[in-house]
């Protein structure tokens, strides 16, 4: 076996579906591959939907595992494994006819390769403020988990992701900075995941400030590799790239939707919305700050 593929997922049954199918279409040898899809305490019909459609497959393994978020997932499947490559993506994007293949040719092109990020496009024509969505042209520091693949060995001595981040934030970016110190990490143009934009609810966009407590143990676990692929500290990113200048980039964007004043005012409710929630969230950020720092420091 060569490479495995590790897709966590939570209830998503029909965009997994989407997923899966662009897997089992890959042009590349179905005996050179297995597809582990970990379903994080699915509570709808994902699990029965993939075993009714991939469940027969030799080369697939569908696992359920009490909810406990997309590292726990991630590194379930990795453990199990049987490949030399792990490769990574989620379960609301669509995986390139190629994919596998120029992950292959990658690593059997260059033997001190530990690691790729790959391509990720979206389709811009139907971005809104409302829809989250991951385009990835020319590489990210943080190697986004939708489109990366790195040797299994590499991965083990790594240790995986860490479990420990309070929200599914920054556990990514933890990794790949701890596996750019390690060895060959490229950008591969050839490597497409296709991640569309898909349609969140407005109370769940209006909660996502909270997950920036995860800046706080990202900086106190190695502040040497924050300040070099992120910033000088949390606080600077949260309150000046955050704060200032990633929501006056938000603001222009939803002001480009005039035309459209239910999207215009749901897009300028989270503007708000978010500005007052860094503000009120500034003490939870100041105890996280100083637990972080106690935890790393002792």
């Amino acid at each position: 076996m060569k490479i495995s593929v590790i897709v966590p997922t939570h209830n998503r049954e029909e965009l997994v579906l989407y997923l899966a199918k662009s897997l089992a279409e890959q042009n590349y040898p179905k005996e050179d591959y297995e597809v582990f899809i970990v379903c994080d305490g699915c509570i709808d019909n994902t699990v029965a939907l993939l075993d009714e459609n991939y469940g027969q497959l030799n080369n697939w393994t569908i696992l359920s595992i009490n909810q406990s978020g997309p590292a726990k997932a991630r590194n379930t499947g990795a453990q199990l494994a049987n490949g030399k490559i792990l490769a990574f993506t989620d379960d609301d994007c669509i995986a390139d006819p190629n994919w596998l293949k120029a992950i292959s040719e990658a690593f059997d092109s260059d033997e001190n390769l530990i690691g790729i990020e790959g391509l990720t496009f979206t389709d811009n024509k139907n971005v809104t403020p409302l829809t989250h969505q991951i385009e990835n042209l020319n590489g990210n520091p943080a190697l986004p988990t939708c489109n990366a693949a790195y040797l299994k060995s590499t991965f083990e001595e790594l240790q995986g992701f860490d479990e420990s981040f309070p929200y599914a934030h920054n556990e990514d970016a933890d990794f790949a900075w701890r596996l750019k110190e390690k060895g060959k990490v490229i950008f591969l143009d050839s490597m497409k995941i296709y991640h569309p934009p898909r349609m969140e609810s407005l109370s769940k966009l209006k909660g996502r400030m909270k997950i920036l407590e995860s800046e706080f143990p990202l900086y106190y676990k190695n502040p040497f590799l924050y300040k070099k692929y992120r910033n000088t500290n949390p606080w600077r990113t949260i309150y000046i790239e955050v704060f200032l200048y990633h929501q006056l980039m938000f603001l222009k964007h939803v002001l480009g939707f005039f035309r459209r004043p239910k999207t215009l005012s749901k897009g300028l409710s989270l503007v708000v919305s978010w500005w007052v929630n860094l503000i009120v969230l500034f003490p939870s950020f100041l105890r996280m700050d100083q637990k972080y720092k106690k935890q790393f420091s002792s």
